[in-house]
């Protein structure tokens, strides 16, 4: 096995890129686009249908749909993706990106990171959040200003890594296709136990990037896990972070509060939640 080989190249092997054709899905429309072309994947686009049908709401909204949509499929065209368009009608956004994705097969899905209702989501908005929370494949959030990721790769996995070495593939596939170092960090409680054990983790998960020729290196920190993450993305200048889907305490699922919602809404860049099982045709 080659060392390239250590890196499937089917981790996103479909993506489907969800855009309403607004400023906020600019950032969105671009990195579907660059990651497609990058990783050889299959490129669903899809634009979601919110008037009610049959009124001149949705006259006006199909068409522009249509141009939307038909834009970015010959934006694909010339850069000579595989990619195909949707549009379909849907009454809550969240469940119709959802069934899509099912649908279609998604093994990654990129949406925006808009929405302002409630200090509490953090810029996160209500459907980005229920996505977050129940979709069965990968999710990325990418903030409305940004192109794409040139200076490095952030995995943050947690001191557990239940499902650390499914997220490491989808970050050695991130670094190795763009060609960037890749930090791996994981925080612990100031004095919990097992703290050598977590120390040989990450450093396994080290030594395995670099087996697929990936300059990486590992941290592990004291503290707050959303904290760590945003602090050393910006000392490294990481510019995406890869983490694993986090279960919530009870007193999270009381006060209906979810940790990664709050990472993702305050990170200056993307943050893309890997699903421990790869849905790999």
């Amino acid at each position: 096995m080659s060392h390239d080989s250590m890196v499937d190249p089917n981790q996103f092997k479909i993506i489907l890129l969800a855009t309403d054709g607004s400023e906020f899905s600019a950032g969105v429309e671009r990195v579907g686009i660059e990651m497609a072309t990058q990783h050889g994947s299959q490129l669903v686009v899809l634009r979601l249908l919110m008037a009610e049908p049959g009124t001149d709401a949705a006259i006006v909204e199909e068409q522009d749909a249509s141009l939307n949509v038909e834009r970015i499929h010959e934006l694909c065209r010339e850069k000579g993706i595989e990619s195909t368009v949707l549009l379909r009608p849907a009454k809550d956004p969240s469940h119709g990106i959802l069934s899509v994705a099912k649908e279609v097969g998604a093994h990654l899905l990129i949406i925006g990171r808009r929405g302002r209702r409630g200090m509490a989501k953090f810029m996160v908005g209500d459907a980005t959040a229920k996505i977050i929370e129940k979709a069965e494949c990968s999710v990325l959030v990418v903030p409305r200003l940004f192109s794409y990721w040139t200076n490095g790769v952030l995995l943050a996995v947690s001191p557990e890594l239940s499902e650390g070495d499914a997220v490491a593939d989808g970050a050695f596939s991130v670094a190795q296709m763009a060609h960037l170092p890749l930090t791996v960090l994981t925080t612990v409680e100031e004095k919990e136990e097992g703290r050598s054990e977590v120390n040989q983790t990450v450093n396994r998960l080290v030594a395995k990037a670099k087996m697929a020729q990936i300059d990486a290196d590992g941290l592990v920190q004291d503290g707050d896990a959303n904290d760590a993450s945003l602090e050393v993305a910006r000392q490294r200048t990481c510019d995406i972070i890869v983490c694993e889907p986090r279960d919530r305490s009870m007193i999270d699922r009381l006060f209906n509060v979810n940790p990664l919602i709050h990472l993702i809404g305050k990170a200056h860049c993307p943050v893309l939640v890997m699903q421990g099982e790869r849905l790999v045709a």
